[in-house]
């Protein structure tokens, strides 16, 4: 049986990413902050197959102990990086706690996690997928500091493409869009119609809307793909 870590699968986009897995048969190990109700209720109804881990993956001093009751010594067949955190407002009203705190959740944790992945899948390779966003080809106002850690995640993907594809390790992006999900909970009513009426299907996404790309390019029918970058936005940024 397969194995994928994903990370923030406690609630939203995460949860809907580990039932999905679950449903065909994957072993999934995931980890947040907290173990959610909702994330207690998937694992009772796939027992066996997955695995929850409480941890801030914002506090990157704490990443070595995480990393050992991970197992990730055993090593993984896909990881999905989706844990993240939002800021919203101009920049100079962001203070200086908030933009460390979403560099080191959305960005650094990202990193050094990966390092530490990618050493069990040299001898097995395996499918990397970063869950970025819009936010990293469109600009957005109010969304700066976190459109920066999305970017990285595009430049950050496409290199690790070139330095380990030679091990079988695919390494690739999923950007979606605006998706029904806590994030976009405090997006005004007028807003959330502004981008309804943007967007080529006329909807907000759902989590469900995102879990079959990243379930293709964990699978063997996305063999021959890496370094790539997909929009999953129901045609926003047409």
């Amino acid at each position: 049986m397969k194995r994928v870590l994903v990370t923030g699968g406690s609630r939203g986009l995460g949860l809907a990413i580990c039932r999905s897995l679950a449903a065909k048969g994957l072993a999934v190990a995931t980890v947040s902050r907290k173990i959610s109700p909702e994330l207690s209720t998937a694992m009772a109804e796939f027992p066996g197959q997955i695995e929850a881990y409480a941890g801030d993956l914002a506090n990157t001093d704490n990443l070595p102990k995480l990393c050992g009751k991970l197992r990730l010594d055993e090593g993984f067949d896909g990881f999905i990086a989706n844990a993240a955190i939002g800021t919203e407002g101009l920049l100079t009203l962001t203070s200086q706690p908030r933009i460390e705190e979403c560099v080191r959740l959305n960005l650094l944790a990202v990193v050094l996690l990966t390092r530490e992945v990618l050493k069990g899948m040299l001898t097995r390779g395996g499918s990397i997928i970063f869950v970025s966003s819009i936010s990293a080809v469109r600009g957005y106002s109010g969304l700066s500091v976190y459109s920066a850690t999305k970017g990285a995640l595009l430049s950050f993907s496409k290199s690790l493409a070139r330095e380990y594809g030679s091990r079988g390790i695919r390494s690739n992006c999923v950007l979606p869009g605006f998706l029904e999900t806590e994030m976009t909970q405090t997006l005004l009513p007028e807003d959330k119609k502004r981008i309804r009426n943007r967007t080529a299907l006329r909807r907000l996404g759902q989590p469900d809307d995102i879990t079959g790309v990243v379930t293709f390019l964990l699978s063997d029918d996305a063999r021959f793909v890496t370094g790539s970058e997909i929009i999953v936005d129901g045609g926003l940024t047409a």
